[in-house]
Parts: structure tokens; sequence; C-alpha cells
């Protein structure tokens, strides 16, 4: 009877380590995601507004207004940072096909309405800091400055189209409209870099709509809008070292890891841009991993 209650005693005590073993090994494969909020300003119309991080689906169905800030639930804690600035994002969109973050930890950098004049000075600090970026072109700017668009590509940025002449009513026209308006400054991008590859689109104003996003699709091209807008465009409001200090703080406050971070190389005098990025540049690349959106 005493070895009977022995050998019963063993077979429990190793049933019980097993299954605290086996509780052990689930447990340890389980990975967290949390949600994100964040502070940013409204797009390239302007009013500050308080979006959570999250997909806005129902606006951009619509088309109406500026696009929401709003962007995909943040990565999961189980998602590491690439090592190195030049490290590449995902291009996975959202069910409304507009993608708003990197989907990693990496922050991304785009300038829009170029080239001008300003844009080889920036070119000049991304290169000094070796930073990639994502350039978001204007056909009738290429057609003007092609040597500056030679000059982006050459240094190892990605190109995005921003339409031809930068209607913000683009999306609201015929299919055949938009399409012809689309293809029309993608040959120019090639015209200028034979081969170019334009993996991007990004609508004037973030008017995106349906149709726009579609065609988009169409030419390859994933539709592209952001999560923080300093609002360097807005030079009626601001200007010189005044609108310089709005675009610093408004980039410190709201950068978080997985952000599309909007601003301005052409359009208009971008001197304030250029200052605030001198400044902003060694500090984002200190905070984050920047990364190329992946062509």
């Amino acid at each position: 009877m005493t070895r009977t209650r022995l050998a019963l005693g063993a077979l429990i005590s190793a049933a019980a380590l097993a299954l605290t073993g086996c509780a052990a090994s689930d447990a340890s494969s389980v990975s967290w995601h949390g949600p994100s909020s964040g502070v940013v300003d409204g797009g390239e119309g302007g009013g500050t507004q308080a979006h959570p991080i999250s997909d806005s689906t129902a606006q951009a169905a619509t088309g109406a207004g500026k696009p929401s800030a709003s962007a995909s639930a943040a990565p999961s804690a189980s998602t590491s940072a690439s090592a190195g600035p030049s490290a590449s994002a995902s291009a996975t969109a959202p069910s409304d096909g507009i993608m708003r973050t990197t989907g990693t930890d990496g922050v991304a950098l785009t300038f829009d309405d170029g080239p001008s004049a300003d844009t080889p000075k920036l070119l000049a600090m991304l290169r000094q800091h070796n930073i990639k970026a994502t350039f978001c072109v204007v056909g009738v700017a290429v057609q003007e400055f092609p040597q500056y668009l030679q000059e982006i590509v050459k240094d190892g940025h990605t190109l995005c189209n921003h339409t031809w002449k930068h209607d913000e009513k683009l999306g609201k026209k015929s299919a055949d409209t938009i399409r012809a308006d689309l293809q029309r400054t993608n040959d120019e991008i090639r015209k200028a870099v034979p081969g170019a590859q334009i993996k991007y689109f990004r609508h004037p104003g973030g008017n995106f709509t349906p149709a726009a996003v579609q065609i988009a699709t169409e030419l390859g091209m994933v539709s592209l809008g952001w999560t923080v807008d300093p609002s360097d465009w807005n030079t009626k409001k601001w200007s010189g070292n005044q609108m310089t200090q709005h675009i610093i703080s408004n980039v410190r406050n709201n950068t978080k890891p997985g952000a599309v971070i909007l601003s301005h190389d052409g359009g208009g005098d971008r001197s304030a841009t250029l200052a605030a990025y001198k400044t902003l540049l060694p500090e984002l690349k200190q905070q984050f991993t920047l990364v190329a959106l992946p062509v």
C-alpha cells in the first residue's frame, strides 16, 4: 500500500510540473498590441485637430475636405525598428487604400510640391546626415527643374506622384481626367529619369477620393497620407522665424514611431522650412529610425 501511494504521488507531481511548463511556454509567446493617440495639424488646409491614431475609412471614402491625419494603430511591441537610416518602411495600407504610417517604428520624412530652387539645399542637408526621404513631385515643377529631380534620385530618395499642377479638385473629376493627369506626371518624371520607380501618389490637399485612390492603384502607386503636418505651406499665417519655430515645435511635439511627416520643398518660399530642418534633422535622427518609403 505504501509503495502504491508513493507511485501515485510521483505521477501527480510529474503531471503538475508538465502543466506548469506548458503554461509558461504559452505565456512567453504572447505579443501585446496597445493603442496610441496623437495631435497633428489637419492637412494642407489649416486648423489644428486632435485625432486618435486609428483608421478613418469613412472620411476617406467620401473624399470630403482635407484628409484625416489619423493613422493605423501603432506597431506591436514585438516589432523592432531597423538599425540604420536607410531602413525600409512597410507599404501596407488600411482598408481605404491610404497609407498614413510607415507600418513600423520608423519615421518617414516627406516633402511636397517640388522640385524647386530650394530642393538642392534640402538635399545637401539630408546628405550631410545620411537621411533618406520621399519627394512628392509636381509635373510642372519636374518640367522646369529636371536636374533637381535627377539629384533626388541620385541621392537614393523615394519618388511620389503629386499630380501635374497640384490640382486639389482632381479627385472629383472624371476617371479619364484623373488617369491622364497621373500618367502625364509619371511620364514627365521618367523623361527626366528613365526607368524611375514611382510607387506612391499623394493627392494635393489630401483630397483623396475612391476614384483617385483606385486609379493610382491601377497605375501601381500606393496613396500616401500623413500623420504630422507642421503647416509650412501656410505662409499667410506664419513667415520668417515665426514659421521656423512653429515647424520645429509642431514636429517635436507630434512625431511618434511610425509617423509620416509632411513638409514642403516647393510651391513657394521654403527658407523657413530649410531653417527648421537644419535644427530638426539631427534631433529626429537621434530620437527615431528615419526610414525611406520602400520602392
